[in-house]
C-alpha cells in the first residue's frame, strides 16, 4: 500500500506532525502547494494536515477540490491548532470545514504556539481574540490560561494522536493485503 502525506504549515507545527507520520509509515510527503493532483492516483491512502485559523483548516478547500480523484481511497485529515480537542470542538471543526460531506477520518492535533512566529495579520487577530478571552468571566481555567500565550510560547506535541493516525494507516495496509 502506498501512502501520501500532504500538509500546509505556517510555523512548522503541522509540518512536524506530517513528517513524523510520513516517516513512521514510509510515506511520500509534500507541502500541498508543491504536489500535482494528477499523481493522487498513485496512492492508496492520502493524509492531509493543515493548521487552523479562526476554525478553518488552512489548505482544506484546495485539498478537497480534488475529491473526485480521492473518493475511492483512504483519506485522513488532521488539523493542528490551539483548541483543546474534545467532542464539541471536533464537531465544530467538522461543521466549519464541511467535512461531513466526505467519507474520511478526521483528527484534531494540538499544536505549539509562538506569537513571534506569526505574521502581522495573525498577530492582530490573536491580540483581538486573547483580549476577548481575558475579558470573559464565564470561561474555564484552560481557556482563560490562553491569555498568557502572547508572552509565553507553548510547546506541545500530541504523540498519542500521531500514534493513532499511524495505527489507522498500518491497519488499512494490513486490510489491503488480506
Amino acid at each position: 500500500m502506498k501512502t501520501l502525506v500532504l500538509y500546509q504549515s505556517k510555523t512548522g507545527n503541522t509540518e512536524k506532525y506530517a513528517n513524523d507520520i510520513a516517516k513512521r509509515v514510509n510515506a511520500d510527503i509534500f507541502p500541498l502547494k508543491r504536489f500535482k493532483a494528477k499523481k493522487l492516483s498513485e496512492y492508496d491512502t492520502i493524509v492531509f494536515g493543515g493548521w487552523v485559523r479562526a476554525g478553518k483548516i488552512q489548505g482544506i478547500d484546495e485539498f478537497l477540490s480534488n475529491w473526485d480523484l480521492m473518493k475511492e481511497k483512504n483519506v485522513i485529515v488532521f488539523s493542528v491548532g490551539m483548541s483543546f480537542a474534545d467532542k464539541d470542538t471536533r464537531a465544530q471543526m467538522i461543521d466549519t470545514n464541511v467535512l461531513y460531506d466526505y467519507h474520511m477520518r478526521y483528527y484534531q492535533f494540538r499544536g505549539s504556539f509562538d506569537f513571534n512566529k506569526l505574521g502581522p495579520i495573525e498577530k492582530f487577530m490573536m491580540k483581538k481574540a486573547v483580549g476577548q478571552i481575558a475579558n470573559n468571566p464565564e470561561l474555564n481555567a484552560n481557556q482563560a490560561a490562553l491569555a498568557g500565550i502572547l508572552e509565553n510560547p507553548i510547546e506541545f506535541y500530541d504523540q498519542e494522536k500521531v500514534d493513532r493516525v499511524v495505527t489507522v494507516i498500518e491497519t488499512l495496509a494490513l486490510e489491503k493485503k488480506s
